[in-house]
């Protein structure tokens, strides 16, 4: 009987080991070069009468919204940055 005990409290001797964690740097997700680009302006001509006016607006209002979409996008790449580095130092302690 005593012979069974003794390889049950060595499996649970091997149990209590530490493991040593090595932490591997991990690199941010470089930010895509279109999405910090210039946004562009339409281009306003030297002669402009009421009629093209609707066109320039239609322009810029285009000009506008793929701006916003080029900040939204790096407000979410921002975002899982923010969240990665929580969920590892949550992860590490």
């Amino acid at each position: 009987m005593n012979v069974l005990i003794l390889p049950c409290l060595m499996m649970l001797l091997t149990g209590c080991t530490t493991t040593k964690e090595v932490l591997v740097p991990v690199q941010p997700v470089p930010i895509p070069v279109h999405l910090t680009a210039d946004c562009e302006q339409p281009d306003i001509p030297e002669k402009m009468n009421w009629k093209d006016m609707p066109l320039l607006l239609v322009d810029a209002m285009n000009s506008i919204a793929k701006c916003n979409l080029d900040k939204k996008a790096i407000r979410e790449i921002e975002s899982e940055r923010v969240a990665n580095s929580i969920f590892k130092s949550d992860k590490d302690n």
